[in-house]
């Protein structure tokens, strides 16, 4: 009996054995609808996540579907984060923006949603962007996250390149109308657009 403990234990990773990291609530979180057009017609639609945390470190995320000439729709996830520049205890704002600087490159990121709705790390994949984690994702779950992130509470997590921890963003604020109906009307023309090459 002991040997096959010892078994298990010796290939056990050690991260399963570990209590996942517990997520910090964002501040300051906004979720901005999207739009991209191609040749005067709907090609594409996002919706843009932000968020903050204590130590100045600036959470974006997007979750977008969109079109390809040959009317095949596809999804992509992106997450990048970056430290705010502080200075005499306030944010540096330069040109009426915020100055930020490098929080370290992400290897791969994921989103879940209570609704359980999600997208893991490496599905499809993905790969670094900058600084940031983008991968490939099926359309259909794409449009099923843009349907529930509004909604529900979600999750985005990341890992970054120098130390492999986990960071774990808890979202639990909800979208605002105005870009609720913006996001409806994109996925609407995106759709219509679609019927209209005969998919």
């Amino acid at each position: 009996m002991k040997q096959l403990m010892f078994f298990f234990g010796a290939f056990l990773p050690l991260q399963a054995l570990a209590n996942p990291p517990s997520p910090v609530v964002a501040l300051n979180q906004y979720q901005a609808a999207i739009g991209y057009f191609r040749n005067g017609e709907q090609s594409g639609c996002g919706l843009r996540i932000t968020g903050e945390t204590k130590d100045n470190l600036w959470i974006n995320a997007l979750v977008m579907v969109s079109m390809k000439d040959s009317g095949m729709l596809f999804g992509m996830f992106k997450v990048d984060a970056k430290r705010i520049i502080m200075r005499d205890g306030k944010p540096l704002i330069q040109d009426g923006k915020l100055r930020y600087t490098s929080a370290g490159k992400i290897r791969k990121g994921w989103i879940k949603t209570d609704s359980g709705v999600q997208f893991l790390a490496n599905e499809n994949g993905g790969s670094p962007h900058n600084e940031g984690y983008m991968a490939p994702m099926e359309w259909d779950t794409a449009i099923n996250l843009l349907i529930a992130i509004p909604l529900a509470n979600f999750r985005i997590g990341f890992t970054k390149n120098e130390d492999e921890t986990e960071d774990v963003y808890e979202f639990n604020e909800r979208i605002t109308q105005n870009e609720a109906d913006r996001l409806s009307s994109c996925m609407k023309n995106l759709m219509d657009a679609r019927e209209r090459r005969g998919l």
